[in-house]
């Protein structure tokens, strides 16, 4: 049977809240003397998301503190002996004890494993012995290190008694770009300097590293080893095997 309406049950009838004219136009603005309305609070899920792959942002730019933050995935470090220099400056290691270290592992570097690790670095002097920026712990040696190579005298993407070495010569006082990726599928260890290949070795000696992320040095023998001199900023964790485009794009990006 029919029901009549009046007033403002036939509006709430309609679906149509009281407060609006029905006949009004769809562009016209609030009322004479009524205050606009308030502009709608951006959505937590219009943040931009992290690029693919990314599972640890490391940009080193506190100007205090005891904690470097993980701005992507959480993976604080606790830093020891580190001098901060501000935006853009990174963390100053002292190459003797200066580290960042994690709670835990952030990356899975076995066997068939792909990762992509990344950071800018400035060596203080060019040093007679090893010098890691990123590494992750085992019981027994690191995982992987991205490093320079005394050695070999010059940048290096390494795991245990392997390395990727490059051609650019490490100076002292220059802000470089290092990239080392894993290639777990194809077995490859591949570095990249200032986002151009540089190297690639067959990755004979995949080790998981079960530790913590660390930035500023390395682990073998169960002991700390290879600690940086020199500056360190924007270091960045992928859980994949970034494609030469990718890396160049972060090379770019500091």
């Amino acid at each position: 049977r029919a029901l009549l309406l009046s007033g403002a049950g036939a509006l709430a009838a309609l679906g149509v809240g009281t407060g609006f004219w029905l006949n009004r136009p769809a562009d016209s603005g609030p009322a004479d003397g009524a205050p606009p309305a308030p502009s709608p609070s951006p959505s937590p899920s219009s943040a931009p998301s992290p690029p693919p792959g990314l599972v640890g942002l490391w940009p080193l730019d506190e100007a205090s503190g005891r904690v470097a933050r993980d701005t992507v995935g959480g993976h604080d470090g606790t830093v020891t002996g580190v001098a901060w220099q501000g935006a853009g400056g990174g963390a100053a290691f002292d190459g003797t004890g200066s580290q960042i270290v994690t709670d835990g592992p952030v990356l899975k570097t076995g066997a068939g494993r792909g990762f992509t690790v990344a950071a800018w670095v400035r060596l203080a002097v060019v040093p007679g012995v090893f010098a890691t920026a990123v590494s992750q712990d085992s019981a027994d040696a690191s995982g992987f290190y991205l490093q320079y190579s005394s050695e070999d005298r010059g940048w290096a993407f390494s795991r245990p008694g392997l390395r990727a070495v490059g051609r650019t010569p490490p100076a002292a006082h220059v802000w470089t770009h290092l990239t080392g990726v894993c290639d777990g599928a194809a077995r490859k260890l591949r570095l990249y300097v200032n986002g151009v290949q540089e190297a690639v070795v067959h990755d004979t000696a995949s080790a998981p590293a079960t530790g913590a992320f660390v930035i500023g040095r390395a682990s073998f023998d169960g002991q700390p080893r290879d600690f940086f001199p020199g500056a360190i900023r924007d270091v960045r964790a992928f859980d994949r095997a970034l494609a030469p485009a990718r890396v160049a794009k972060l090379a770019q990006s500091g």
